[in-house]
Parts: structure tokens; sequence; C-alpha cells
């Protein structure tokens, strides 16, 4: 019994340890959902839009928060993915993404993926037939980490929210779709928060695949 406290004990450290102050982690393209171009299918171009709502004195953990309340800050906000908590649940450091990367960025390469694993082929600036593309709003309305405090093991998880407008068939009057991805550790290390914030995108991109009306007629 006192091995297993002990052991608790040392999760928790492991938990707070660092957990006053601001982590850097950087998502990087996983071949899972690195998806290639479809040869014929539609043309779309994919606009995504961060649109979360930050709250100075979130009521859960799972509402997008700040440290030192900089949640009107536009350019700290928009690379945030999460917040560490300590043992007692209270909210303490960020969890950003580099300079460079945002989440309109990484969602929108997972909203890129779903298109091109529904059978859509995505165009980028530059393409050929890009002007004449389809255009496709990506509103993310949440993609955000937190934890879970347990007594043995924490939980991390990871929910998204994406709402998807275009002028196609199924998608004219918008397609929302929520996500979530969780995982059970003794500790949340900065590569757990690494790999839930990954998890939490692989999983947006099949759950909006499954949901996109498939289009094939070539564009």
């Amino acid at each position: 019994m006192k091995f297993k406290v002990l052991l608790a004990l040392g999760a928790l450290i492991m938990v707070t340890g660092c957990a006053t102050s601001r982590s850097v982690v950087s998502l990087g393209t996983q071949p899972a959902y690195n998806n290639a171009n479809p040869v014929e299918g539609t043309a779309v171009k994919i606009t995504a839009v961060d649109a979360r709502v930050f709250e100075l004195k979130p009521s859960t953990p799972d509402i997008p928060s700040l440290k030192d309340g900089a949640i009107d800050n536009k350019d700290t906000t928009s690379r945030a993915i999460g917040r560490k908590r300590n043992g007692y649940g209270k909210a303490l450091g960020d969890i950003l993404l580099p300079e460079g990367q945002t989440v309109s960025n990484v969602v929108g390469g997972a909203v890129t993926n779903a298109f091109r694993q529904a059978g859509y082929r995505v165009l980028s600036p530059g393409d050929a037939g890009y002007d004449q593309a389809v255009p496709v709003d990506a509103q993310i309305k949440q993609y955000w980490s937190w934890v879970n405090m347990g007594f043995w093991t924490i939980k991390l998880s990871c929910r998204s929210e994406v709402l998807v407008t275009a002028p196609l068939p199924g998608l004219k009057a918008g397609l929302n779709v929520q996500s979530l991805a969780e995982k059970s550790t003794a500790a949340a290390f900065e590569s757990d928060w690494q790999d839930i914030a990954t998890e939490g995108l692989a999983k947006l991109t099949t759950d909006l695949a499954s949901k996109l009306p498939r289009q094939t007629a070539a564009q």
C-alpha cells in the first residue's frame, strides 16, 4: 500500500513539477493523415478560421483559458491548445504551439485530409485551377486539450469542433462535426500533451471524413 501511495505522489509531482510554466509543443504531420490528393473529384479550397472563445476563469477545464488572463492576445490564443492543472484541479501553465504554427494551420490540415479522404481535391494557392475551386469555410469552434486528475492515473482529453460550410450538396447549411480523443497516463509530460493533441487531429480527420458527402465528378 505504501508503494502505491508513493507511486501516486510521484505521478502528482511529475504533473505539477513544471505545471506553472508555459510549454511549447510542435505537432508534426503524421503519415496516417497526410493524405495525397485524389486524381479526380470536386476541387475545393479550404479556409480555416480560429473562432474559439476563451474565458478568463472557466468553470470546467475543457473551456479554453490562459495563464495570467491573456485571453485577448491573439498572438497567444492563436497558438494555445491546452492548459496544465495541479493535483487539485487548479489551472496553471499554458500549452502552446511554437511560433509559426497556429491552431488554424493544424486544424486546417486535419480538415484538408478529411476532404481528401472523402474524395475531394484540395487545392492551394498557386495550384492549377485554384481560383475556380469551390470555397470551403472551416470555422474552428473548439480544439483544446485538458487534464482530469485521478487517484492512480490522469486522463488527457482533446476535443475538436469544426463547422464546415460550402456551396456544395450537404454543406450549404453547414456541417458541424465534434470529435474527442482521450488517453490515460501516469503523468503529463510535454510529450503526452503532444500525443493527445496529435491524436485529436487524427480523430477529427476520421470523424469529419465519415460525415462529408462524397463528390467524385471532376471540376
